[in-house]
């Protein structure tokens, strides 16, 4: 292990003994060219949801008929306001969210999300 640190020129590790023994690795700082995880990640299963069903410029009702969700306020306070929250969706008309025809719509990240998480269900079938 000391080997492995000093040739990847890292600290040593740090070696404790009490009741246990515990190491500790010290990493770099630099940030590597590795991904994290997918961006999916970080959002809920109802975000996810949504973002599976949503095509192009969709109403409320419409998005929440193609879940199968009955309850209004239910949909409202799980799905689309934890979705616009994260900046997955947007309104067309947000500065009147009680507007006639509103609708949502992908934003760039809820596009790419959409893709990830289309490309995992296809690996998964």
């Amino acid at each position: 292990m000391l080997e492995l640190t000093k040739q990847a020129g890292l600290k040593e590790p740090d070696f404790f003994q009490d009741y246990d023994f515990k190491t500790v690795v010290w990493r770099s700082e630099e940030p590597t060219e590795q991904p994290t995880g997918e961006p999916t990640e970080q959002v809920s299963e109802e975000i996810k949801r949504v973002l599976l069903v949503l095509e192009g410029e969709m109403k409320r009702i419409d998005v929440q008929n193609f879940l199968e969700l009955k309850h209004q306020e239910n949909f409202r306070d799980n799905y689309l306001l934890p979705a616009l929250e994260a900046k997955c969706i947007e309104m067309i008309y947000p500065d009147t969210p009680n507007h006639p025809n509103q609708r949502y719509r992908l934003t760039a990240k809820g596009l790419e999300m959409q893709k990830t998480l289309r490309k995992i269900r296809r690996k998964k079938r």
